[in-house]
């Protein structure tokens, strides 16, 4: 099982990279300062609003339900 921390980088890199987007063009597209982006992808960030995966969501041009339509958040260990 991993954390939500961790489905949530990993959805993140698989988006990134279908679009080749930097973190730090992630940052300019979406509004979700860089320092922020690092942090949750570096896993600092053990609280992600969800504010901010909606703004991450614009960002990569994709639908929340895009982003959470996978299999690894039904089991997710909540921190």
């Amino acid at each position: 099982m991993n954390s939500i921390g961790d489905v949530i980088v990993n959805r993140l890199i698989k988006f990134m990279n279908e679009k080749k987007l930097t973190q730090y063009r992630l940052a300019q597209l979406s509004g979700v300062p860089f320092p922020t982006i690092k942090s949750i992808m570096q896993r600092r960030t053990k609280d992600i609003t969800l504010k901010t995966i909606l703004m991450l969501c614009t960002g990569l041009q994709i639908t929340p339900s895009e982003f959470f339509n996978d299999e690894s958040f039904i089991n997710i260990i909540l921190e």
